[in-house]
């Protein structure tokens, strides 16, 4: 009897015996000692950034006595996530459906909104803060903004005065722009304690590349999340990602409490973390160099001030790059894959998600858990191919 079925059994064991109660105290017994060998069925979760750790801290929380493996060849602090600012906001999603991206990121906000209420969001690493993103398009800010919109606090649209406010160096070419309340979710705060937990709660980590889900076959494993981000060209052979690379600045600015950006997908950004600022940034599709550029940071650091004057005299304390995983679309379906002698696996892919990893992580998250919820009720989809839209 594998995993999956003895879980569902046990499933039912359960509802019967607190529900309906229709067995005598001999056959409960018999009946649960029939299904107490390999009961629990095992994932494997690959990848260990934001969106791999919130998975697997996820389904530890729905799914209680699932056994989880997270495997992964980087664990913070050398992860892409650890560079960021961490802020809420979709960014760099392409053709992702709109609705998608309401869906998931109104999850994630409604998740940081409780841990910024949480005793723990010291070492949490959250933050509330407001948000201004100014425009220099003719006529301001687009009266059409986009479905995530809806979901923060105090979202406005701003006029020319109103956003010329914002801007304390050249002015003249703002036209207009949008606020709201976001919050900073820092990586190099976050996944420390995402990792802690896991490991509180008998969560298994396994240090390894792994060059192909067939390498998986064979491991004791039921069901495999792939979130590998920007892994995912070789790990499962999808040239659609590709990476965009980004370079900030960290600097010393403890008198900024918001956040202030360019609308535009390359425009310069002004981010508050709790010990020092961000200043953005880069977006340069194709680029795989992860060394920081001389002229870039020169670059980031005039646009910058262009915005905030103030920021010529902030230390400069880091410079750095990295790689968000582009896609098309986030890849967030459930595949079956089958190995040269017939034997088949379970997938669940969950990765390109752009510059909005930590914006779309917790509802990411919650749709792999529903998808595992029905591989491992529902017997009739184990035996059902299922097609990819890779």
């Amino acid at each position: 009897m594998d995993h999956i079925t003895s879980y569902r059994i046990s499933c039912c064991y359960k509802y019967f015996l607190e529900v309906e109660q229709p067995f005598s105290a001999l056959t409960q017994t018999r009946f649960q000692v029939s299904v107490s060998f390999n009961m629990s069925p095992h994932v494997a979760v690959i990848g260990a950034g934001v969106v791999g750790l919130t998975t697997a801290v996820l389904m530890q929380e729905k799914i209680p006595g699932l056994q989880i493996t997270l495997i992964s060849e980087q664990f913070s602090p050398h992860t892409t996530g650890d560079g960021s600012a961490g802020l809420w906001k979709p960014h760099c999603l392409k053709d992702t459906p709109q609705s998608d991206i309401l869906r998931w990121s109104s999850k994630t906000y409604s998740y940081m909104q409780k841990l910024w209420q949480d005793t723990d969001a010291g070492e949490i690493g959250v933050s509330l803060i407001p948000k201004y993103q100014l425009t220099e398009k003719p006529g301001g800010a687009d009266k059409e903004q986009p479905e995530w919109t809806k979901v923060p606090v105090a979202y406005q649209i701003l006029d020319r005065d109103q956003a010329q406010k914002m801007c304390y160096g050249n002015k003249s070419k703002i036209t207009g722009g949008i606020h709201f309340i976001s919050f900073t979710l820092e990586p190099a705060r976050f996944l420390p304690y995402l990792t802690k937990k896991f490991k509180q709660r008998g969560g298994k980590i396994v240090k390894r590349k792994i060059d192909s889900l067939q390498d998986l076959f064979n491991q004791q494993f039921d069901v495999i999340v792939n979130c590998s981000g920007l892994q995912a060209r070789n790990l499962v052979g999808d040239n659609l990602v590709r990476p965009v690379r980004g370079q900030v600045l960290r600097v010393k600015a403890p008198w900024l409490f918001h956040v202030v950006s360019q609308e535009k997908e390359d425009g310069s950004y002004i981010i508050p973390n709790e010990d020092s600022v961000i200043l953005g940034g880069t977006l340069q599709e194709g680029n795989w160099n992860t060394k920081p550029d001389p002229a870039d940071s020169i670059s980031i650091h005039k646009g910058c001030c262009d915005l905030i004057p103030g920021l010529k005299e902030a230390v400069v304390v880091n410079e750095w790059a990295g790689l968000r995983p582009s896609r098309p679309k986030v890849r967030l379906e459930r595949e079956i894959i089958t190995d040269k002698y017939g034997n088949t696996l379970q997938v669940i892919h969950n990765y390109g998600h752009g510059g909005s990893g930590v914006t779309l992580s917790w509802g990411c998250a919650h749709e792999v858990v529903d998808i595992l919820q029905d591989i491992l009720y529902n017997q009739s989809t184990t035996t059902t191919r299922l097609s990819s839209k890779l």
